[in-house]
């Protein structure tokens, strides 16, 4: 099975941001509790790879405390849980090859 989640966590990083977005937008629009909008944003097969990825409890933090964050606070509160799962990706950097190759490409074009 985690040869599995190697494969499919190979995405983009224009995907991955797509991704992210699809499942906040996923939550915001669901009705209930805070909690309920990070599920329903969690259930999102859009997500699904980086869920089941070898950073699926990194990326689950820090969506979560994005998600649960008042509007104004979302860029600055969570930046503890973003940067746990930047390192976890680095970490695994073999499963999120295409993403870390557009992110050097994309600093190497500043």
């Amino acid at each position: 099975a985690r040869s599995d989640a190697n494969a499919r966590a190979r995405v983009s990083m224009a995907a991955a941001g797509e991704a992210i977005a699809e499942a906040i937008a996923r939550g915001d629009g669901a009705a209930g509790t805070t909690e309920d909008a990070i599920k329903a944003a969690m259930e999102c097969p859009c997500v699904a790879d980086l869920k089941n990825s070898a950073c699926g409890e990194a990326f689950a933090g820090a969506l979560g405390c994005f998600m649960s964050a008042d509007a104004e606070e979302r860029g600055s509160k969570c930046v503890k849980e973003f940067v746990a799962m930047h390192a976890c990706m680095v970490e695994n950097s073999k499963e999120f090859e295409a993403f870390t190759a557009e992110l050097v490409e994309a600093k190497e074009r500043r």
